[in-house]
């Protein structure tokens, strides 16, 4: 009877250390992914920041754009 309890103990306890090898590589997986969607996260923040910028420009020139249509509108009329 002992000895099957001992058998029986032992095979928990390498199956709980299976389990932990386990849990650990999940864990490693885990930050992997976190890392993952941290770096995707920053990508859009810079697509975001550079779709922004163009944005800006496009204004820019297009305010050029109708302030030299304007003095040529101007100047026909003169």
């Amino acid at each position: 009877m002992e000895k099957e309890l001992k058998d029986m103990l032992g095979r928990i306890l390498t199956k709980l250390d299976g389990l932990e090898s386990k849990m650990d590589g999940f864990e490693l997986r885990q930050d992997e992914i976190f890392l993952v969607v941290k770096a995707i996260e920053h990508n859009n923040l810079v697509h975001g920041a550079e779709i922004d910028n163009l944005k800006f420009k496009v204004s820019h020139i297009e305010g050029t754009i109708n302030a030299v249509g304007n003095v040529i509108t101007t100047r026909k009329a003169i």
